[in-house]
C-alpha cells in the first residue's frame, strides 16, 4: 500500500544537479526508489512492485538528471500529478500513457518546443517555465488548461505574447503567475456579460464553484512544492553542519600544523580566507 508519507519520505533530501552528473533515463528502479518504501522494493516480486506503482497518483521524478521521458507505460491511469522539473529534458514525449494527468510541471529543463500534450485531455495546470522555448504553436496546448506558466522563456518577449495566449485559450485563468482579468478577456474578443460578472462576484454558479475548488487544489499543490523545497534546503544546511562538526573533532585530534591547514581549506571554501 502506498501512502502519501511514503511518497515523500522516499524522496532524496539533497540532489546533485551539476553538469558533470550523468544523464539518466526513467526506469522501474528510479520510480520505485522515489515512491515505494524500502521493505516493498526489497521483498516484493517485480509483478507486485508493478501493481504498487500502478496505484501512484503523484509521480515525482524531479532533480534526477533525466534527459528523456520514457517508460511511463509502467504506470496506470491513477496518475494525476506529474513533477519533472529540474531535469535535462529536451523533448516533451511519451505522456500519452498518463491520460488522467491534470497537473504537469516541466520547469527548469531544456525544452525548445511545446508538443505532444494534446492527449492530456484533462490537463489544467501546465508549468513550462525556465526552458528554451523561443516560439510555439498555441494549438499544441490543450484547451482545458486554466493555469499556464511560460515565464523565463524567450517566447515571453514576443509582441502581444500575453494577449495571443489569452485569445486562444478561453478557459485560461492565470498566465505566468498573473490572473487573467476581465479587461484582458474583453480585449481578446470574449464577450463578458454583466450577468457573468455578477456570477463571478457572487460565486453562486456551479461552474464557478468548480473553478474555485480547482484553484484551491492548485494553491495547495504549489504550497506543497514550496514546503518540499524548503525541506531540501534545511537538509542541506543540516548536512553541512554535520560535516563541520566532524571537521572540528578531527582538528582537535590532529597535530597543530595539520589542523591549521584544514582550517585554511575550510575558510577558503567559505570565502573567509584573508
Amino acid at each position: 500500500m502506498i501512502s502519501e508519507d511514503a511518497e515523500h519520505s522516499s524522496e532524496p533530501e539533497v540532489y546533485n544537479d551539476t553538469e558533470t552528473t550523468k544523464s539518466e533515463r526513467i526506469s522501474l528502479h528510479m520510480i520505485a526508489r522515489r515512491h515505494l518504501k524500502k521493505e516493498i522494493t526489497s521483498s516484493y516480486s517485480q509483478e507486485e512492485i508493478l501493481d504498487e506503482l500502478n496505484k501512484i497518483t503523484h509521480l515525482r521524478l524531479d532533480r534526477e538528471s533525466i534527459q528523456n521521458i520514457d517508460h511511463l507505460e509502467l504506470l496506470g491511469g491513477s496518475v494525476t500529478n506529474v513533477y519533472l522539473q529540474h531535469n535535462r529534458i529536451e523533448v516533451i514525449e511519451n505522456l500519452e500513457y498518463l491520460s488522467n494527468v491534470s497537473f504537469l510541471t516541466l520547469s527548469n529543463n531544456r525544452i525548445e518546443r511545446i508538443e505532444n500534450l494534446l492527449p492530456l485531455r484533462k490537463l489544467k495546470f501546465l508549468d513550462l517555465s525556465e526552458n528554451l522555448i523561443n516560439s510555439f504553436d498555441i494549438d499544441e496546448i490543450p484547451q482545458t488548461v486554466i493555469i499556464l506558466n511560460l515565464g523565463g522563456n524567450p517566447c515571453t518577449n514576443k509582441a502581444d505574447y500575453r494577449g495571443r495566449i489569452i485569445q486562444d485559450l478561453p478557459k485560461l485563468q492565470q498566465l505566468d503567475g498573473e490572473d487573467v482579468t476581465k479587461v484582458e478577456k474583453m480585449e481578446a474578443g470574449f464577450v463578458v456579460s454583466d450577468s457573468e460578472e455578477d456570477e463571478e462576484e457572487s460565486g453562486s454558479s456551479e461552474e464557478e464553484e468548480g473553478e474555485t475548488r480547482t484553484q484551491n487544489f492548485f494553491s495547495t499543490t504549489m504550497d506543497g512544492l514550496m514546503k518540499r523545497s524548503q525541506k531540501r534546503i534545511q537538509a542541506a544546511i543540516k548536512e553541512h553542519s554535520r560535516k563541520d562538526r566532524i571537521l572540528t573533532d578531527l582538528r582537535e585530534d590532529l597535530p597543530p600544523d595539520t589542523a591549521r591547514s584544514l582550517q585554511g581549506i575550510r575558510d577558503s571554501r567559505l570565502g573567509l580566507a584573508k
